[in-house]
C-alpha cells in the first residue's frame, strides 16, 4: 500500500519542479531582453532616429533623478535600491540678468576649462560604468535678477545684444555637448526654460541643434517650461524627446489627497498628449519635484530659498501624495517616456530629513513611493 501511494506523490513533485523551472526560464529570458535594450551605446548611428514610441512598455521608461554632491562608488547603492536607472548631472552657465547679453562659463581661462571639462567627462564615465545611464543637463543661472525675473524672461534688448547672446550661449552649450560626447552621456539637454526665445526665434534653435549633432551623437531634448512654452515650440521634431519641466499646479488647496491631485493632472494630459501626437515624439519630464510642504501641489515651483519659504508648513504626507498621484495618472501613459526627479543628494543623511521642507524625497515616505513606482518584474 505504501508503494502504491508514493508513485503519484513523486510524479506530482517532478511535475511541479519542472513547471517552476519553465517559469524561471521564461522570466530570465524576459529580463535578458530588457537588459539588452538597456545597454545601448550613444555612438550607435541609429540613436538619432526615433519614433513616437507609443508601444513602449513601462520597463522602457526613463527612471531618473538629478543627483548633486560628490558621486563615487559608495553613493550608488541608495539609487539602485530606489530603482533609479538614470542619473541627471547638472553643469552651470551664468548670466547677470534677463536682459544681459553675455553668457559666461569660465570661458577665457583655457587651463581651468580643460580641467573642468575633464572632471565632467570623468564623472559621466564613472556613472555609466556603475550601470546607470546619464542625462547631461547644463543650466543657465541668473546671478542678479531684478523684479522676480528669471531665465524664462531672457530676451535681447537690441539686435546687437541678440548677436552677443546667441554667440555666447552657443559657445556655452557646444562646450558641454563636446563634454557629453567625450563622456558618452546617453542624453543631452540643449537648453532650459527660455520661454520667449524658443517661441520667437525658432530658427536659432534649429541651427543650434544641427551644430550640436555635429559634435554629439546621443539623444537630444530641450527642457521647456510647463507654462505657455512646451505646446508653443515648433522645433520638437528636430529633437528626440519633448522635454517638460513639470511643475504644473495641480490643486487649489493645501494638504490635498491623492485623489484630488490625480484629478488635477486630468486638465493637462490632453494638451500634453496632443503635443506628443503632433510631433510624433514621446513626452519626457526633464524635471519634476515636490517639496515636503502642505502647498507642494499648489505651487510646486516655489523654492524654499525665497523669503516666503520660511512660512511654509511641513508636510511629508503631501509630498508623498504628489508622487503617488503622478504614478497613478501620468506614468502609465504610453506617450510618456519617463521622469527625472528633482532632486537627490549623495551627502544627504537621515538626520537631515527631520523637518526638512525641501525637494529631496530621501528618508521620507515619498522615497518608498518612487522606488515602488520605478520597480519592474526584473528588479
Amino acid at each position: 500500500m505504501k508503494i502504491q501511494f508514493r508513485k503519484p506523490y513523486y510524479l506530482l513533485k517532478a511535475f511541479l519542479l519542472s513547471s517552476l523551472l519553465l517559469i524561471f526560464a521564461i522570466i530570465l529570458s524576459y529580463c535578458l531582453n530588457i537588459n539588452e535594450n538597456f545597454n545601448f551605446q550613444p555612438n550607435d548611428s541609429s540613436n538619432n532616429i526615433i519614433s513616437s514610441g507609443h508601444n513602449a512598455d513601462k520597463n522602457e521608461k526613463q527612471k531618473g533623478a538629478h543627483v548633486f554632491g560628490i558621486v563615487d562608488s559608495t553613493d550608488f547603492d541608495p539609487l539602485i535600491q530606489n530603482n533609479i536607472e538614470w542619473i541627471t548631472l547638472v553643469s552651470w552657465g551664468y548670466q547677470k540678468d534677463f536682459d544681459s547679453p553675455n553668457v559666461t562659463h569660465h570661458d577665457g581661462d583655457s587651463v581651468y576649462m580643460k580641467k573642468h571639462d575633464l572632471h565632467w567627462s570623468d564623472k559621466i564615465k564613472q556613472v555609466r560604468e556603475a550601470g546607470f545611464k546619464v542625462f547631461f543637463k547644463p543650466h543657465l543661472w541668473i546671478t542678479e535678477p531684478r523684479n522676480n525675473t528669471w531665465r524664462a524672461d531672457i530676451y535681447p534688448t537690441s539686435d546687437e545684444n541678440w548677436e552677443i547672446w546667441k554667440d555666447t550661449y552657443r559657445n556655452f552649450i557646444l562646450r558641454y555637448a563636446k563634454v557629453a560626447e567625450e563622456g558618452k552621456a546617453d542624453m543631452f539637454c540643449i537648453g532650459i526654460e527660455f520661454s520667449r526665445l524658443t517661441i520667437d526665434k525658432p530658427q536659432y534653435w534649429i541651427d543650434l541643434i544641427k551644430e550640436i549633432k555635429s559634435v554629439y551623437s546621443g539623444k537630444l531634448t530641450y527642457a521647456a517650461n510647463w507654462f505657455k512654452e512646451f505646446e508653443e515650440i515648433t522645433f520638437w521634431d528636430h529633437l528626440d524627446y519633448i522635454g517638460i519641466q513639470a511643475y504644473f499646479p495641480l490643486v487649489k488647496n493645501t494638504y490635498p489627497t491623492v485623489k484630488q491631485i490625480s484629478k488635477g493632472w486630468k486638465k493637462y494630459l490632453p494638451s500634453i498628449k496632443a503635443t506628443s501626437k503632433r510631433f510624433n515624439r514621446q513626452i519626457l519630464f526633464t524635471e519634476m519635484g515636490y517639496k515636503s510642504t502642505s502647498d507642494s501641489a499648489l505651487v510646486p515651483w516655489d523654492w524654499m530659498e525665497k523669503p516666503e519659504g520660511k512660512h511654509k508648513v511641513y508636510s511629508i504626507e503631501t509630498q508623498a501624495n504628489c508622487y503617488e498621484a503622478f504614478f497613478n495618472s501620468v506614468w502609465i501613459e504610453d506617450w510618456f517616456a519617463g521622469v527625472h526627479i528633482w532632486q537627490l543628494r549623495t551627502d544627504h543623511k537621515e538626520v537631515h530629513s527631520i523637518n526638512d521642507k525641501n525637494f529631496t524625497p530621501q528618508w521620507k515616505p515619498a522615497e518608498m513611493i518612487i522606488a515602488k513606482g520605478f520597480e519592474s518584474i526584473c528588479d
